[in-house]
């Protein structure tokens, strides 16, 4: 296990490393974590009233008018267990906290976490060389079979997809066929499986409390680390709530019941819907079609 934070200085090297991990996993999972900047936009009734459409409304008003801060992820294996894990945070440059819109109190929260907004203005990497990244090493656009897992990743995914796309579909119908198509039919959304696993509640760090899974790099608020700890939560509930262990540990037969993890691809916490998924997207692997895009940018970042 190792925590790696990738700035400007190492971004290559890193790119190397992510393509050399892949190439020895057998069945990848990547783990998915996003920092940013908090919601400007809210919703004029309480967030349980809010229909899945709504809720995907609010998603769409503030990844448009917001810049990610940090991204962090977590691969592993869904061979071994997720016994390995590589973890990656990425540091970004496209958010300034005197330029741009944010939530007071949480850029506070983040500063309180470690984030120290001038140095990633400094050494940070723009989100499109993140997204050139996911292209080449194949995680995004067909190029790897892949399942994705975040903690309530609603807002993980609009950000990653941002990313690539530059904007989101104006429709949840539109946005959930776009992330079969980027990132394949495997999502999977800790969130939407505590349902199936009675006894679990909370945010990540109560789930992790609650199934004795210790965060052990980095801190909270942090992409990184809270990748790393989605990671093992994810392997923690699959081994107790969806293998049916027979020990102290093993859940109980109400547990036992929360069926296949099959049943659980490509919903997202909130966002579920009773249409029919809409069709798969075909995209053949290819680097996004953003301007000027190239690893080889200035040294300040600007926008």
């Amino acid at each position: 296990m190792f925590l790696r934070r990738v700035t400007r200085r190492n971004f290559l090297r890193e790119l190397h490393l992510i393509s050399s991990v892949l190439r020895r996993l057998v069945s990848p999972v990547i783990f998915l974590d996003t920092e940013f900047p908090g919601t400007i936009h809210r919703p004029t009734k309480h967030h349980a009233a809010l229909s899945p459409a709504e809720r995907y409304a609010l998603i769409l008003a503030n990844v448009d008018d917001l810049r990610p801060i940090q991204v962090g992820l977590t691969l592993s294996d869904s061979c071994t267990g997720g016994v390995d894990y590589f973890t990656w945070e990425f540091d970004l440059c496209d958010f300034d906290p005197r330029r741009h819109p944010h939530a007071p109190e949480s850029i506070a929260l983040l500063e309180s976490s470690g984030m120290d907004f001038d140095r990633l203005r400094r050494e940070g990497v723009p989100s499109t060389w993140l997204a050139r990244l996911l292209f080449d090493v194949g995680l995004i656009g067909g190029g790897l079979s892949a399942t994705w897992v975040a903690f309530q990743g609603g807002y993980d995914f609009g950000f990653l997809m941002k990313m690539v796309t530059r904007s989101l579909p104006a429709t949840l119908a539109d946005f959930l066929g776009l992330a079969r198509g980027w990132f394949g039919s495997k999502i999977y959304d800790v969130k939407c499986l505590m349902r199936g696993c009675h006894g679990l509640y909370g945010g990540l760090e109560r789930v992790a409390a609650q199934l004795g899974v210790e965060r052990t790099a980095g801190k909270n608020h942090q992409a990184g680390s809270d990748s790393l700890l989605t990671c093992k939560i994810f392997f923690r509930m699959k081994e107790i709530y969806f293998h049916g262990r027979d020990d102290k540990a093993a859940a109980s037969d109400q547990d036992k019941a929360a069926g296949d993890l099959v049943s659980y691809e490509g919903v997202l916490a909130g966002l579920e819907t009773d249409v029919c998924s809409p069709p798969l997207i075909q995209f053949v692997h290819r680097r996004p079609a953003v301007p000027g895009f190239s690893y080889v940018l200035p040294h300040i970042c600007s926008f």
